[in-house]
């Protein structure tokens, strides 16, 4: 064998088994929703801490390709991996944060690394699938009462919501497509919004004057896609084109795939005589405490559906309210829906980036969670509901399309929002470790100076 082809042999190997873990990380990122610029950040984390360079990152919504140019003289070596969908799991996402800054410390070897992704990989969740579950049912609850303070309506919701992730759950073991798969489970819930219509309407306790729209909302919410549509709108703004489009038509057909689902569920429903109607855009009459106390329990909720952690689940929680006030401080300013949404998702943005600094609490993970109170989700699926009108001179149409833009810009502005969020809290959490760093080392100089003996006479 020649020097030259020993050279070419031994940059080979060593470039491979870092490429190699970069994409893995990569690829557990992606499918866990990061968006698409910071998963490349976050990949090249790894080659640059074994000094790796010269490397590329391109990625779609379901395949990554990593090229390591090797100079002049050499191929570049190119590989690819197509992300595959596991269940989000925050915890881990915390974990490969930890593990990313070991590796930028240069305290792991590439082997050592490779054996620490792998052992978290294999780790279980930190809490049982049922805990999870009751997340789902809280996502539900929460949203019910963001428009009604009715006990018996929130403890509906929440056990119809559960119910509903079993079955869904279920689909998804069976390879169901996602859109049968939120046709199948949205129909269910109508159904299940039916039956206790007709107990309210025989006046059977607890179940009279609730308003079988609200089941329906506050147990479709937690199969909305509206935090997708903001994700897309991200990577669309980052300018990864093509993830933008892909989870933008993915929104398109589960969202599609739950008016489908109701639509059918009401056909089969009038047929048999007891449908009942679905306003396309229910008000809340929610005091105010119970807006808070709903938003508080969806994103607590979605934080325990993703198996976060305490700290997690609590910060998300607190941003989430903190977002969710200032969104109620400036509608009640008489501000449009967009602008008040887009100030909102500032601030959650900006408290997000300078939690993310002093902890590893996964920030994509926390916005998600802050963010599900003001998504846009619930606007999108009235605005396909009036456009699903039967005649076609009816004005809902037209109103459905004037929803659907409304919620698209909504969307549009919540993105824009927590994206410029980011990028102001950068600066001001960088500055706030400087100066933490430069009191820690005074602290350190007074301490020192005050066990220096006086010089003797």
């Amino acid at each position: 064998m020649t020097t030259q082809t020993r050279a070419r042999t031994s940059t080979r190997a060593a470039s491979m088994p870092v490429l190699d873990l970069a994409m893995r990380i990569g690829d557990h990122l992606l499918a866990s929703g990061m968006s698409a610029n910071d998963v490349v950040v976050q990949m090249l984390r790894v080659t640059r801490g074994y000094d790796l360079t010269g490397v590329h990152v391109d990625l779609t919504y379901t395949s990554i390709t990593v090229t390591h140019h090797r100079g002049p003289k050499r191929q570049p070596l190119t590989v690819s991996r197509v992300v595959q969908p596991l269940v989000v799991n925050y915890t881990k996402v915390g974990g490969l944060d930890r593990l990313l800054d070991a590796i930028e410390a240069h305290e792991l070897t590439i082997t050592e690394a490779t054996e620490a992704y792998e052992k978290l990989s294999y780790d279980p969740t930190p809490y049982p699938r049922w805990v999870s579950m009751l997340g789902a049912g809280g996502i539900a609850s929460g949203a019910a009462l963001m428009f009604s303070a009715s006990w018996v309506l929130v403890v509906v919701s929440f056990a119809a919501a559960t119910t509903m992730d079993r079955l869904q759950w279920f689909l998804g073991e069976k390879r169901v497509p996602p859109f049968f798969s939120q046709a199948l489970v949205a129909g269910a819930m109508t159904m299940v919004a039916a039956g206790v219509h007709q107990l309210g309407r025989r006046g059977v306790w607890p179940f009279v004057g609730i308003d079988p729209t609200l089941i329906v909302v506050g147990g479709i919410v937690m199969l909305l896609a509206g935090v997708m549509i903001v994700g897309a709108v991200q990577d669309a703004i980052d300018q990864f084109y093509v993830t933008a489009s892909a989870r933008v038509l993915e929104v398109v057909m589960r969202t599609g795939g739950i008016v489908a689902g109701i639509l059918v569920a009401l056909d089969i429903l009038e047929s048999q005589g007891i449908a009942f109607e679905i306003l396309n855009n229910p008000v809340s009459e929610a005091p105010l405490w119970a807006q808070f106390a709903g938003a508080g329990l969806i994103s607590l909720s979605f934080a325990v559906y993703g198996y976060a952690d305490w700290v997690m689940a609590a910060l998300t929680t607190v941003i989430a309210l903190i977002g969710f006030g200032a969104y109620l401080f400036f509608t009640s300013l008489d501000g449009s829906e967009v602008v008040a949404n887009t100030l909102g998702a500032l601030a959650v943005g900006f408290l997000a980036t300078l939690v993310v600094r002093r902890t590893h609490a996964p920030g994509f993970g926390m916005e998600s969670g802050a963010l599900l109170p003001l998504v846009p989700g619930l606007t999108l699926l009235n605005g396909l509901l009036q456009m699903m009108a039967r005649d076609p001179a009816n004005p809902a149409i037209v109103a459905g399309g004037r929803t659907l833009l409304v919620g698209v810009l909504t969307a549009l502005g919540i993105a824009a929002g927590a994206t410029l969020g980011t990028y102001l809290g950068r600066p001001v959490s960088e500055q706030v470790r400087r100066l933490r760093r430069r009191v820690k080392a005074a602290g350190r100089v007074r301490t020192e100076a005050s066990f220096t003996e006086p010089p003797r006479p």
